[in-house]
């Protein structure tokens, strides 16, 4: 079972990848990785370990700080290390970070495809652009469907309607609470608070990431989205 709990302290760390705190600290202040802070002492994960290993390989092959920095904003880092299947198979990072293939419906404002903003609300969003990718994160399918039910108000037409289209994800800036709820009965997982380009917002949603923001409570609903 991969440990996602932060249980090994700096000096463990240090010691387990054979290099000084102060490196470390470098790396957090560059932002390759992001250790929790317990009690004001920085802690680190099972996949924080994995990543610094990463991380390692690539400054020893000559890349430096920034050029991994800009690495891994493209690619995961199995990618950009060209791991073979037996290396990611065994990897606690690629076990908890890489994704099987799936299928992701961003609300949009146009019909701009991966440039199309992300809709502030899943309901009231004129299209729907669906981008399907494969393990790595890698783009395989971009396809944009006008929504069917802009101006029809009904619960569960919308989680059908995309459940139809065959996505695993659903991205919105805006969504309540009850609208989360008959997504997640469709096999669908809901993800609210986005903002930006398709684009830019689909690397965090591959990684799991959360934005800033929540589903809506009903008064937030019915005053900020108004869609009630």
């Amino acid at each position: 079972m991969i440990m996602k709990k932060p249980v090994y302290s700096i000096g463990m760390v240090s010691r387990m990848l054979g290099v000084h705190p102060r490196m470390l600290r470098i790396y957090e202040k560059e932002g390759l990785i992001s250790p929790k802070r317990i009690g004001g002492k920085r802690f680190y994960t099972e996949e924080d370990v994995q990543k610094l290993r990463c991380i390692r390989v690539l400054l020893e092959e000559g890349v430096n700080i920034a050029g991994v920095r800009r690495l891994f904003e493209v690619a995961p880092c199995w990618k950009v290390l060209k791991c073979p299947n037996s290396n990611r198979n065994a990897c606690v990072y690629y076990k908890s970070r890489g994704r099987f293939k799936m299928r992701i419906a961003f609300a949009t404002e146009a019909p701009g495809g991966l440039e199309a903003e992300v809709a502030p609300h899943f309901r009231g969003a004129p299209y729907f652009t669906f981008v399907e990718v494969d393990e790595d994160g890698e783009i395989v399918d971009v396809d944009v469907v006008e929504n069917a039910y802009v101006n029809i108000h009904g619960p569960g037409l919308l989680p059908s309607f995309v459940k139809r289209h065959g996505a695993d994800v659903v991205v919105a800036g805006g969504m309540g609470q009850k609208a989360a709820i008959l997504f997640q009965q469709e096999g669908i997982e809901p993800v609210a608070g986005a903002q930006g380009k398709v684009i830019d917002v689909l690397r965090a949603v591959i990684f799991g990431e959360r934005f800033d923001g929540s589903l809506c409570d009903h008064k937030e609903h019915r005053d900020s989205c108004g869609k009630h």
